[in-house]
């Protein structure tokens, strides 16, 4: 797959994901995706998107004002 932002190739990798609000912040670290080697860009598949989003919405109730998580062990 080449990057829709510079055209170099893209390789599976990961990265991390943060959602900052006015109460709280989100890390969730070790997000699979692809990655341009080139511009760094990176693309999440639809799976892992819909995960990810599903993962947000639970950490968001929490009431915890900073969060860290890793993808691997919450997404099972």
């Amino acid at each position: 797959m080449k990057c829709s932002l510079c055209g170099a190739s893209m390789i599976e990798g990961k990265v991390k994901h943060i959602v900052d609000t006015e109460k709280q912040t989100i890390i969730i670290k070790d997000v699979p995706a692809l990655v341009c080697h080139q511009c760094g860009a990176s693309f999440l598949d639809d799976e892992v998107a819909e995960k990810l989003e599903k993962i947000v919405d639970e950490l968001l109730k929490s009431k915890t004002e900073i969060v860290i998580a890793n993808y691997s062990e919450i997404a099972a």
